[in-house]
C-alpha cells in the first residue's frame, strides 16, 4: 500500500506572512517613534514604550505562526528558532529601555529590526 503525501496547507503560510508583515510594521514604527523623540517630540517616548509591548506580543504570535508553518505547512524549523530569539530580544528591550541602558538597547533594537526585515522578506519569497 502506498502512502500519498498530502499537499502542504496554505493557511499556515498565510498566517505566518501576516504575522511577519505586522511585526515589520511595528518594528519600523518603533524606529520612527524613537526618531520623533530624538527630534524633540517628547511625547513620542511614551508611545515608543507602549508600542514596544505590542512588538513583544507580536513576536510571540509570530513564533506560534512559525510553529504552525513548520508542523502543518511543511515549512522549515529555523523560523521557529528565529522567532524565539526575536521574542527574547523584544522582551529584553523593554526593561533595557525603561532603565535607559541605551548602549545595549539601541544595538539590540537595530539587530531586531534587521532580523525582522530578513524574516519578513523570506516569508514572502518562500514557496511551500
Amino acid at each position: 500500500m502506498t502512502e500519498s503525501l498530502a499537499p502542504p496547507r496554505f493557511w499556515p503560510l498565510a498566517l505566518f506572512r501576516a504575522c511577519t508583515a505586522v511585526a515589520a510594521l511595528l518594528v519600523l514604527s518603533q524606529a520612527l517613534l524613537a526618531g520623533e523623540f530624538l527630534s524633540g517630540h517628547f511625547e513620542a517616548l511614551a508611545a515608543h514604550g507602549r508600542n514596544g509591548g505590542v512588538v513583544a506580543v507580536c513576536m510571540v504570535l509570530q513564533t506560534v505562526a512559525a510553529i504552525l508553518l513548520w508542523r502543518l505547512g511543511s515549512g522549515p524549523s529555523w523560523p521557529v528558532r528565529t522567532g524565539v530569539v526575536q521574542t527574547v530580544i523584544a522582551g529584553a528591550l523593554i526593561p533595557l529601555g525603561e532603565q535607559r541602558i541605551l548602549a545595549v538597547h539601541v544595538p539590540l533594537a537595530v539587530g531586531l529590526s534587521i532580523g525582522t526585515a530578513l524574516l519578513t522578506t523570506w516569508a514572502w519569497r518562500w514557496r511551500a
